[in-house]
């Protein structure tokens, strides 16, 4: 019975995890497009209204990276992406978003933790999982604003799907370390996923560049068999990055920001993972790390490393951690949206992870033999120890969880009014007889859907970009919404969780 329990927990963990994202996919059904969604789907959706097919749609993608490129950013993959938002299809089709989100998210993080627990440290894949299910339980439940990483196409496909193919770059990356002679196998998906990651965000493209020149380097200096894959996934990334950075949109883009010189972005960044890594280590990561040491400590005993130096790894990490804040300090002098410290957020628990495992090499070889090994007793009272820890806790931090947020707005019925009345517009902006359609405020504004509504003027790019979208001359608001507001209070958006003033330049049609 107890072997056959140990066979199937992990299974049932991963069951437990995939029932605790049933809320979460839930809600998606009744997000709605917002904002920039609009902005860098007009192209697409009109090849689409236009009946133009596959060449008319990637034309109107090509149509879309390039005008961008040329009029605001530079990081032309991620264009592609943006451009395809779900709206192009089909207000009703948003809901993929929150699939293809978490899909990504938890696709990457099984990918690299596989990777380096089978393949490079010889264990099993119910090692992997285990490591898997450790990561993604907070990341996804104690993650502050699922709003930007789940919920809307545009920030979330630039920074969260993005961040999930980070991972499986990683791991290709993880391969070089191997046994075997690493093949096509492993560096043709590597070289375009580095294509595809330089034309990226830069928080992700950096972070990929760094680990790829560190993979590069041990190669030349410890494995010289093995340099000519690496350097057939670092040298695509390093060119599509060059590319990137180099748009003539960046500079018309930084022109309304204030930036950082180079040194103090680095010394902010340092500033602001430190403070990160203070901050945000949670209840469910303790949790997490106390339960990973038994499997750590045996993954570390089955490679002959000798884990020197702790002390500078964990610096190593420390730098490669705090590195992603630098991009956006030195082009805005700030950390950045909240869709963008999601990404650097789900990355610190693996700066915990790798840590612990290396410290725990360290020990166990410092140690030698002279630890006695475990006792049944021993593992009886850790593990519930543990329990008591979780069930402790657990009263206190579950209102917090993304799952239950997710479920109270489901259970309240705001989600499910806040898509009623974004649905009730439809008709009006698919009427082509109706040029000018106006609307009444949304007054149901959940925060987890939320993200900003239209105006009162026309001419504000929130409305400029709707009407465009829709072939519309103009769309606007019947009342004004600091009137309606004072009357409905409760539905005041908090500062923080608007969107930014300004928006991309409208592209010149096909």
């Amino acid at each position: 019975m107890r072997k056959r329990f140990s066979r199937l927990w992990p299974w049932l963990l991963l069951a437990v995890f995939l029932l605790s994202l049933l809320p979460v996919v839930s809600l998606g059904r009744y997000a709605r497009a917002a904002a920039d969604d609009y902005c860098y789907g007009i192209a697409t959706h009109r090849a689409l209204l236009a009946g133009e097919g596959i060449p008319g749609l990637l034309g109107a993608v090509w149509h879309t990276m390039w005008g961008y490129y040329q009029s605001w950013q530079g990081t032309f993959s991620a264009l592609a992406l943006m451009s395809l938002t779900p709206c192009i299809f089909s207000e009703g089709a948003y809901w993929l978003t929150a699939v293809v989100m978490l899909a990504s998210l938890v696709g990457g993080t099984f990918r690299l933790s596989l990777t380096l627990c089978r393949r490079v440290l010889g264990g099993t894949g119910r090692d992997g999982m285990l490591v898997a299910l450790a990561l993604l339980f907070p990341s996804v439940h104690c993650l502050a604003e699922p709003l930007h990483s789940f919920f809307w196409w545009n920030g979330a496909v630039y920074y969260t799907f993005t961040y999930g193919l980070s991972l499986c770059y990683a791991a290709q990356l993880a391969q070089l370390f191997c046994p075997e002679r690493p093949g096509a196998r492993v560096w043709l998906p590597g070289l375009l996923l580095g294509l595809f990651l330089g034309g990226s965000n830069y928080v992700s493209a950096l972070l990929s560049a760094l680990l790829g020149l560190t993979a590069l380097l041990w190669t030349a200096w410890q494995r010289r068999d093995r340099a000519g894959p690496a350097l057939a996934m670092v040298l695509p990334l390093l060119a599509a990055f060059a590319v990137s950075v180099l748009a003539p949109g960046n500079q018309v883009r930084q022109s309304g920001e204030t930036p950082m010189s180079a040194p103090e972005a680095i010394l902010a960044s340092l500033q602001q993972g430190w403070g990160d890594l203070l901050d945000w280590p949670s209840w469910l990561t303790l949790i997490a790390a106390l339960t990973l040491i038994p499997l750590l400590w045996r993954l570390a005993g089955r490679k002959h490393w000798r884990f020197p130096l702790p002390v500078f790894f964990s610096l190593a990490t420390f730098l490669f951690f705090s590195a992603q804040n630098a991009p956006h300090f030195y082009a805005a002098s700030s950390a950045g949206p909240d869709r963008l410290r999601n990404i650097i957020y789900f990355s610190h628990y693996w700066v915990v992870l790798l840590n612990e495992f290396y410290w725990l090499g360290w020990l166990r070889r410092a140690l030698g033999g002279r630890l006695p090994a475990p006792g049944p007793w021993l593992r009886r009272t850790a593990a519930l120890a543990l329990v008591l820890l979780f069930l402790g806790w657990l009263p206190h931090y579950l209102p917090g969880l993304t799952a239950v947020r997710c479920w109270r707005a489901l259970a309240d019925g705001s989600a499910a009014a806040y898509a009623q009345q974004r649905d009730a517009r439809l008709p009006a902006l698919l009427d082509p007889e109706n040029t000018d359609p106006r609307f009444p405020l949304l007054t149901v504004r959940p925060p987890l859907l939320f993200l900003g509504d239209i105006t009162q003027d026309p001419a504000d790019w929130h409305n400029n970009t709707l009407a465009v979208f829709y072939g519309k001359d103009s769309v606007a608001l019947l009342v004004s919404s600091v009137s309606l507001d004072k009357e409905h209070e409760m539905f005041l958006i908090p500062p923080e969780t608007g969107v930014r003033a300004g928006a991309p330049f409208l592209l010149p049609p096909l």
